[in-house]
């Protein structure tokens, strides 16, 4: 029998839990990105535990949703979304004035906390998304407070070592 693959965030966790010296320390985004991933497998997963009523309701009248009848290919979907927010985040905070950071951080939060509410409203007053059951649900609540969370992370994050904010000439002056 072969060896088991271990991950690299598998060790990390170990090195972690060993109070090993690591050589590479990973930086805070890079643990936001790892948290990401297994909450989007947890999501993915949820999500793919669809009711029998809403796997006939998919395959027969709603054929645009298949793919959460797939894991896989809804673990690829949210992990891009959470990936692709965590790219606007990372860039605003790299090319924009502190308050302009704040002000998009601030919207895309305002944005998800709209958005969990929404989904939480819709699974609840829709009889046929009633019909697919808490862990569909449940799957869908956790990508929204993923969402969330990484707003928060990126509002209350500060500069890492090396990490400075593009200024352009005009801000620096105060003409914006």
């Amino acid at each position: 029998m072969g060896q088991p693959v271990v991950g690299p965030f598998c060790l990390f966790l170990v090195a972690y839990r060993l109070n090993v010296k690591l050589i590479v320390k990973p930086n805070k985004t890079a643990i936001l990105i790892a948290v990401q991933t297994v909450l989007c497998l947890l999501e993915a997963y949820l999500i793919s535990k669809i009711s029998l009523l809403g796997k006939l309701g998919i395959a027969m009248f709603y054929k645009q949703y298949r793919f959460l009848r797939s894991g896989w290919k809804t673990f690829l979907l949210l992990l891009a979304i959470q990936l692709l927010l965590t790219g606007i985040l990372t860039m605003a905070k790299k090319r924009l004035s502190h308050r302009k950071v704040v002000y998009t951080g601030m919207s895309l939060l305002l944005i998800g906390m709209i958005a969990l509410w929404g989904t939480y409203y819709d699974f609840q007053y829709t009889f046929s998304h009633r019909l697919l059951k808490e862990k569909f649900h449940l799957g869908f609540y956790l990508f929204w407070l993923g969402w969330i969370g990484t707003c928060l992370f990126f509002l209350v994050k500060r500069a890492e070592k090396g990490e400075e904010p593009v200024v352009s000439p005009l801000q620096e002056e105060g003409v914006e």
